[in-house]
């Protein structure tokens, strides 16, 4: 029998948020605390775009009307611009393109584990810096030293990070990404998050430096999470190389119609009008979590991470009891924590009931 390559067999499956397939008919959840998106869900002009697209045609295997409207709103040449299924599907493909069997790849954790999975995949080896609790806090002078220690081919950096919420200055994303330039290595920074900041970085963070590659998912704050949509951006030599290495036709003609609709001024609006309320509701959240005596750590987006002791029953409980779903963070290395992104303030308020029922019982 063919056996699959060692690097299949050794990488471990994926453990995301959401929903999770045989598991959710056991234990239907009702309201879902463990993805990260926007509550309030799609704008309706992104909705009506993607009832629109045209489903028997080929999509544009260029995706050029997606690379363009971001290119315009973020003020990037066309070719500085690749657009994907999704942020993931960006990430395993520039690891395809970047990454050689043996080669190292620097990943400050805790972190979205997509990233040591797909140099993993590669063959790839995965030099992981563990944070220290109770914040969790990435330190860039350590991952700048670490750069000029371990001169890896990879650097990934989520900003704000997941699932800690830590927001990082531009100048220590220069930092790091000054440190990779000189060492010869790629720093690829995960912008997934960014709209959800009070004070948004913007995309892309360093426009034009050499050394990086930006992620940024639409996924989240458009609550797009069914149709797969993300963009990176980059020099047009690395943005090149992983268009190369993709399947035709990677993102569908109702991705690419989204995506357009969701960087015109009526799906920005969008984000003005929700956003704002998403945070607050993050504040409510974190109050309820102090009265529980459950610690969180100080987070700059719409979720939060929060010390429970044991997360695994935590969980188990207000699934099977309350239909509600959060993040066991264990598959972060962090199996007393949960996450929780604030939802709606009825959907918010039944979370803090549940918690109430279970934590104080």
């Amino acid at each position: 029998m063919i056996r699959p390559r060692p690097e299949v067999l050794s990488t471990p499956p994926a453990v995301h948020g959401g929903p999770a397939g045989a598991a959710d008919e056991a234990a239907p959840v009702r309201l879902d605390f463990s993805v990260s998106l926007n509550a309030w869900g799609t704008a309706r002009p992104v909705r009506e775009a993607i009832l629109s697209a045209h489903l028997d045609t080929y999509p544009d295997p260029e995706a050029l009307a997606a690379r363009r409207a971001a290119g315009a709103r973020w003020n990037r040449p066309v070719e500085e611009v690749a657009f994907g299924a999704g942020s993931a599907e960006l990430i395993h493909a520039l690891c395809f393109a970047f990454v050689r069997p043996g080669d190292t790849a620097l990943i400050p954790s805790p972190t979205f584990g997509e990233y040591a999975r797909a140099v993993s995949l590669c063959g790839g080896r995965v030099l992981q810096g563990i944070a220290r609790p109770p914040t969790f806090a990435l330190e860039t002078d350590a991952i700048a030293a670490a750069v000029v220690q371990h001169r890896p081919r990879l650097v990934f950096l989520c900003a704000p990070n997941t699932p800690t919420g830590q927001p990082f200055a531009r100048d220590e994303l220069r930092q790091v990404a000054d440190a990779c330039a000189a060492a010869g290595t790629l720093l690829v920074l995960d912008q997934s998050y960014d709209a959800f900041m009070r004070e948004p970085l913007g995309t892309p963070a360093l426009p034009g430096h050499p050394a990086v590659l930006h992620l940024r998912s639409i996924t989240k704050e458009h609550a797009l999470a069914g149709v797969r949509a993300g963009f990176a951006l980059g020099p047009a030599a690395l943005i090149g190389a992983v268009e190369r290495v993709r399947p035709p036709w990677p993102t569908s003609s109702a991705a690419q119609a989204a995506a357009v609709a969701t960087l015109s001024d009526a799906g920005l609006a969008h984000l003005g009008e929700t956003l704002p309320r998403l945070r607050a509701e993050r504040e409510r959240l974190e109050s309820a979590f102090a009265r529980l005596r459950l610690p969180t750590v100080r987070s700059a987006t719409h979720y939060l991470l929060a010390a429970v002791g044991d997360a695994a029953p935590l969980a188990r409980r207000l699934r099977g009891e309350h239909g509600i779903r959060v993040r066991d963070c264990t598959s972060f290395g962090l199996p007393g924590h949960v996450r929780v992104a604030a939802r709606t303030p009825g959907e918010n308020s039944q979370l803090i009931a549940a918690l109430e029922a279970v934590c104080c019982a």
